[in-house]
Protein backbone atom coordinates (compact mmCIF):
# COMPACT_ATOMS: atom_id res chain seq x y z
CA UNK A 1 0.00 0.00 0.00
CA UNK A 2 1.43 3.40 -0.81
CA UNK A 3 -0.09 5.50 1.97
CA UNK A 4 -1.37 4.51 5.24
CA UNK A 5 -3.17 7.12 6.81
CA UNK A 6 -2.67 6.09 10.85
CA UNK A 7 -4.74 8.33 12.33
CA UNK A 8 -6.53 12.10 12.48
CA UNK A 9 -7.66 13.33 15.07
CA UNK A 10 -9.69 16.86 15.67
CA UNK A 11 -9.92 18.84 18.87
CA UNK A 12 -11.77 21.62 19.84
CA UNK A 13 -9.87 25.11 17.95
CA UNK A 14 -9.99 23.42 14.93
CA UNK A 15 -6.36 21.46 15.97
CA UNK A 16 -5.73 18.02 14.56
CA UNK A 17 -3.20 15.61 15.15
CA UNK A 18 -1.63 13.94 11.93
CA UNK A 19 0.31 10.71 11.50
CA UNK A 20 0.76 9.30 8.06
CA UNK A 21 3.21 6.28 6.46
CA UNK A 22 4.30 6.01 3.09
CA UNK A 23 5.48 3.37 1.15
CA UNK A 24 5.23 1.06 -2.16
CA UNK A 25 5.30 4.17 -4.20
CA UNK A 26 7.61 6.67 -4.83
CA UNK A 27 7.11 10.15 -4.15
CA UNK A 28 3.93 9.64 -2.84
CA UNK A 29 1.82 12.66 -1.45
CA UNK A 30 1.86 12.39 2.35
CA UNK A 31 0.25 15.96 3.18
CA UNK A 32 -0.39 19.25 2.31
CA UNK A 33 -0.74 21.73 4.69
CA UNK A 34 -4.15 23.58 4.31
CA UNK A 35 -5.02 26.68 3.90
CA UNK A 36 -4.92 28.91 7.04
CA UNK A 37 -3.29 26.17 9.16
CA UNK A 38 0.40 24.95 10.46
CA UNK A 39 2.00 21.87 10.72
CA UNK A 40 4.61 21.21 13.35
CA UNK A 41 6.12 17.85 13.97
CA UNK A 42 8.84 15.14 12.57
CA UNK A 43 9.71 13.40 9.28
CA UNK A 44 11.63 9.87 9.33
CA UNK A 45 12.40 7.68 7.20
CA UNK A 46 13.69 3.47 7.95
CA UNK A 47 17.15 3.84 6.97
CA UNK A 48 20.15 6.36 6.49
CA UNK A 49 20.14 6.20 3.15
CA UNK A 50 16.39 7.39 2.43
CA UNK A 51 14.50 10.82 2.71
CA UNK A 52 11.53 12.52 2.72
CA UNK A 53 10.55 15.65 0.36
CA UNK A 54 9.46 19.03 1.44
CA UNK A 55 8.03 21.03 -1.28
CA UNK A 56 10.06 19.42 -3.76
CA UNK A 57 13.56 19.58 -2.09
CA UNK A 58 14.71 15.63 -0.36
CA UNK A 59 15.11 16.14 3.35
CA UNK A 60 18.07 13.31 4.79
CA UNK A 61 16.92 12.67 8.17
CA UNK A 62 19.57 12.45 11.24
CA UNK A 63 20.80 8.85 12.07
CA UNK A 64 22.29 7.18 15.19
CA UNK A 65 24.95 4.47 15.02
CA UNK A 66 23.01 1.49 14.20
CA UNK A 67 20.27 0.78 11.37
CA UNK A 68 17.54 1.21 14.11
CA UNK A 69 19.07 4.26 15.50
CA UNK A 70 16.96 6.82 13.96
CA UNK A 71 16.28 10.11 14.83
CA UNK A 72 13.24 12.61 13.75
CA UNK A 73 13.75 15.41 11.66
CA UNK A 74 11.80 18.21 13.47
CA UNK A 75 9.72 20.31 10.93
CA UNK A 76 7.88 23.51 10.96
CA UNK A 77 5.28 23.83 7.56
CA UNK A 78 3.08 27.15 6.63
CA UNK A 79 -0.10 26.58 4.53
CA UNK A 80 0.64 24.80 0.99
CA UNK A 81 3.72 23.35 2.02
CA UNK A 82 4.03 19.59 0.42
CA UNK A 83 4.72 16.31 2.09
CA UNK A 84 5.93 13.58 -0.14
CA UNK A 85 7.41 10.15 0.53
CA UNK A 86 10.85 8.67 -0.57
CA UNK A 87 11.79 8.64 -4.23
CA UNK A 88 12.09 5.35 -3.92
CA UNK A 89 8.80 3.02 -3.32
CA UNK A 90 10.84 0.32 -1.31
CA UNK A 91 11.48 2.61 1.58
CA UNK A 92 9.18 3.97 4.83
CA UNK A 93 8.59 7.23 5.15
CA UNK A 94 6.68 8.25 8.45
CA UNK A 95 5.43 12.13 9.27
CA UNK A 96 3.64 12.81 13.09
CA UNK A 97 2.78 16.25 14.34
CA UNK A 98 -0.08 18.84 15.30
CA UNK A 99 -1.77 20.90 12.26
CA UNK A 100 -3.18 24.09 13.98
CA UNK A 101 -4.78 27.58 12.98
CA UNK A 102 -2.07 29.92 11.66
CA UNK A 103 -1.84 33.13 13.73
CA UNK A 104 -0.38 35.82 11.44
CA UNK A 105 0.65 39.34 12.91
CA UNK A 106 1.00 42.18 10.05
CA UNK A 107 2.73 45.31 10.52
Amino acid sequence: MALTAIAAVASAGGTKSIMVQANGSANALMYTVPAGKKFKGRLWTNNQSYYGNINGIDMYTPFGSSYYSHKELEIELTAGDIVKGSATGSDFTYLQGIESDAWYIYS
